[in-house]
């Protein structure tokens, strides 16, 4: 990241060469000269990264006194390489630092000291996007393999934090919506194609968003947003919620021929689960004509025809055509039955399936947030 920097340095040292005696001189114990007529210290800003070389340029003059203490009062525009650290993005502190320090001239020739421990921030302007919080210097004693000399070096540290308003409100806020939209997309039925279609279009605005945040964020594979895995977690959570329905929807159509719920599947939905989120099971009671049993036939639980012994051969018959074409009935009727039932059963275990995962979803949203929104 660059960091663009107006400042304003209080510099002085003392020059032996520029002295006089003020009362031989009318009482002047000052003067103002350009600052391109006298020596300067060559103080550099050494991670600069514009065209200027971050010299410190004569463009103001200097005030000279009759002791020779040369005061001078430089503005300066830096613009200096700051690395970054996105982890915590958008909630992320940054520390960018910037040397300064003489170019040609060891400590024995130019002796850098501080007057304040920190820079001074009564007239800092603030930024729309960045908190400068504070800038303490400190002033270090370095080697290098050019020389045999050591060169002494400023650090002025600036810890900036980031404003992260617009980014809750511009991205934050709308995925969390969608994720609650999300959580209650749940309660579409889910035996229609528009939930599959809500989720769906959900899926596709995260995607966009992930891209606006990606175009936001400084190109690096080092470290990832905060920002970034949540958008992430959010996006497999919305996927998730796509299979989930595709699961819910296939399970309510088993299609035909209708196996049986399997019985550690029946105890685990239908029992425990739908006890626990107060669903009743899907009970259908059989209405079947039972074998004939001693020439009795039960046509319901409380009737009954009985077969009557009869002189007449023509109805005899005509009863017994009766009571075989009520078996098969009967038997048809009883098959027709457990074929709905596995069905009902397969529908009620996908209804119970259903409101489980929606709790999941709904549990693991309030666990992304807290913990990358913290």
């Amino acid at each position: 990241m660059a960091v663009r920097l107006w400042s304003l340095h209080y510099i002085y040292w003392d020059d032996e060469y520029l002295t006089w005696n003020a009362s031989e001189h009318g009482g002047v114990d000052s003067l103002t000269i350009h600052s391109a007529d006298i020596w300067r210290p060559d103080i550099f800003l050494y991670n600069n990264i514009a065209k200027t070389y971050g010299a410190i340029e004569p463009i103001t003059d200097v005030t000279v006194t009759s002791a020779g203490r040369v005061s001078y009062l430089h503005p300066a525009i830096y613009t200096s390489a700051c690395q970054v650290d996105i982890t915590r993005f958008p909630f992320d502190k940054q520390e960018c630092i910037l040397e300064f320090g003489s170019w040609i001239y060891s400590s024995s020739k130019v002796n850098i000291s501080l007057v304040n421990p920190s820079a001074g921030l009564s007239i800092f302007t603030q930024n729309v996007e960045w908190i400068l919080n504070k800038a303490p210097m400190e002033r270090k004693v370095a080697f290098y393999p050019c020389c045999t000399e050591p060169f002494v070096t400023i650090f002025l540290t600036m810890q900036l934090e980031r404003r992260p308003f617009f980014y809750m409100f511009n991205m934050v806020a709308p995925c969390i919506i969608l994720m609650i939209l999300n959580v209650f997309g749940f309660c579409i039925p889910p035996d229609t194609g528009k939930r599959l279609a809500f989720f769906v279009t959900i899926l596709l605005a995260l995607v966009v968003f992930q891209k606006v945040l990606s175009d936001s964020l400084p190109k690096t594979s080092i470290t990832t947003p905060q920002l970034g895995q949540f958008f992430a977690a959010t996006i497999a959570l919305v996927g998730f919620s796509c299979l989930a329905s595709i699961m819910v929807i296939r399970m309510s159509y088993s299609g035909p021929p209708a196996r049986p719920l399997p019985r550690w599947l029946r105890l685990v939905l239908l029992r425990y689960l739908a006890r626990l989120f107060c669903m009743n099971t899907i009970t259908e009671e059989k209405h079947v004509l039972p074998p004939a049993k001693d020439g009795v036939y039960k046509a319901s639980d409380n009737e009954t025809i009985r077969q009557k012994e009869t002189p007449n051969l023509a109805l005899d018959l005509s009863l017994r055509e009766i009571v075989c074409h009520s078996r098969e009935y009967s038997a048809h009727a009883r098959e027709r039955s457990e074929k709905k039932k596995d069905q009902d059963e397969w529908k009620m275990a996908a209804l119970v399936l259903d409101r489980a995962l929606m709790f999941v979803v709904g549990g693991a949203t309030i666990t992304v947030c807290v913990v990358l929104l913290r």
